[in-house]
């Protein structure tokens, strides 16, 4: 048998005698682990549970705005001076035609409407002279001259007033109507794109107004914080109450929108009449696979999302894969089976005694 030297035996005792000085690590105990459970009767009864579906592909509605031709646009322009009075109608708004939009106080067009009233007058008086002169050269009590001077002042009141009335009919006022409010109507159904007026601001003849946009909606833009399983070519349904339409994806984000953070999708309508620019629609997008939950049921617990599981009088904290958000829903990807009751309401105070028992409250 060899011998061990006596260096290593020296080195040897020494490691044994450093292990032996080391303190054993302490045993958990199972009591002192944070909780992850919390008893239903915190809430008294204030909450709602759901039972999870099965788990499968998904189709949800998007708000959206109805888009028409960005060349179907008519140009509204104010044919006579003064001050925007009213606008009465908001860019955006659907309009039908006749619907009065804008308002100019206008001395302008009440001075033309006094020049119409006068000019009307003076041809009436002169109809009566000239009448009265006719009458007298009838039974041969009148000058021949007082006639012809009646005929000639007649004619001359009848140029005046058709002038002041042509004068009124060229900036779209009927004689009859004009006041000294010139009134602006939209000429067929659209919806007002925008303003470049503002209230109490003077304007000039054929000053533009604004623009209101006159063809009916070709196309559906949805905006989404995250995207959608479409594609070029994808065919969806868009509703507008109870009208529906056929729509095609025709346009995918390059890029999220700046300010918005949204990513824009464009979809075209056919089928059935179409609605009016401006127009709120929904569209129907797909947005994976899983089981969509009230925005509500899901909590955040030390940075995991997750769900409260009711289990008999206890509500459990089961973490899950958090999907994109729509509207007041969620989708979850991954962690529910079906038939699991999920507390929807009341999820909030549960995560919020949950913190309190795990901090020792």
């Amino acid at each position: 048998m060899k011998s061990v030297p006596l260096s290593l035996l020296a080195a040897l005792l020494v490691l044994g005698a450093c292990d032996r000085s080391r303190p054993a690590p302490a045993a958990v105990d199972p009591g002192t682990a944070a909780p992850a459970t919390v008893p239903l009767k915190a809430l008294e009864g204030n909450f709602h549970s759901m039972d999870v579906p099965a788990s499968g592909p998904l189709q949800v509605w998007f708000p959206a705005e109805a888009m028409g031709n960005e060349g179907a646009r008519a140009v509204l322009t104010a044919p006579v001076s003064g001050l925007v009075a009213a606008i009465a109608v908001e860019p955006g708004r659907p309009v039908g035609q006749g619907t009065i939009l804008l308002m100019v106080r206008s001395p302008e067009l009440a001075d033309l409407k006094s020049r119409w009233l006068a000019a009307t007058a003076r041809l009436k008086r002169a109809q009566a002279e000239l009448a009265r002169e006719e009458r007298l050269a009838q039974a041969h009590a009148g000058a021949q001259r007082d006639l012809e001077m009646a005929q000639a002042e007649q004619a001359t009141a009848q140029a005046e007033a058709e002038s002041a009335r042509i004068a009124l009919q060229a900036r779209g006022v009927a004689p009859e109507q004009a006041e000294g409010v010139w009134v602006l109507k939209a000429p067929a159904a659209g919806t007002v794109d925008e303003w470049k007026v503002r209230l109490g601001q003077g304007v000039s003849a054929q000053q533009e107004l604004g623009s209101l946009q006159l063809a009916s909606a070709t196309l559906a833009v949805v905006e989404v914080s995250f995207p959608v399983t479409w594609k070029l070519g994808s065919h969806t349904t868009v509703r507008e109450g109870q009208r529906t339409w056929q729509g095609e994806v025709v346009g995918l984000p390059a890029s999220v929108g700046q300010g918005t953070g949204r990513l824009a999708y464009r979809v075209r309508l056919s089928g059935g009449p179409l609605p009016l620019p401006g127009t709120p629609l929904e569209v129907q997008a797909p947005v994976g696979h899983g089981v969509l939950l009230p925005t509500s049921a899901l909590q955040q617990v030390d940075g995991v999302w997750g769900v409260f599981l009711k289990e008999g009088d206890v509500a459990k904290f089961h973490p899950v894969k958090r999907g994109p958000e729509s509207s007041r829903q969620t989708l979850v990807l991954e962690g529910l089976e079906p038939g699991a009751k999920v507390i929807t309401e009341g999820a909030y105070l549960l995560k919020s005694k949950l913190l309190r028992l795990q901090s020792g409250g």
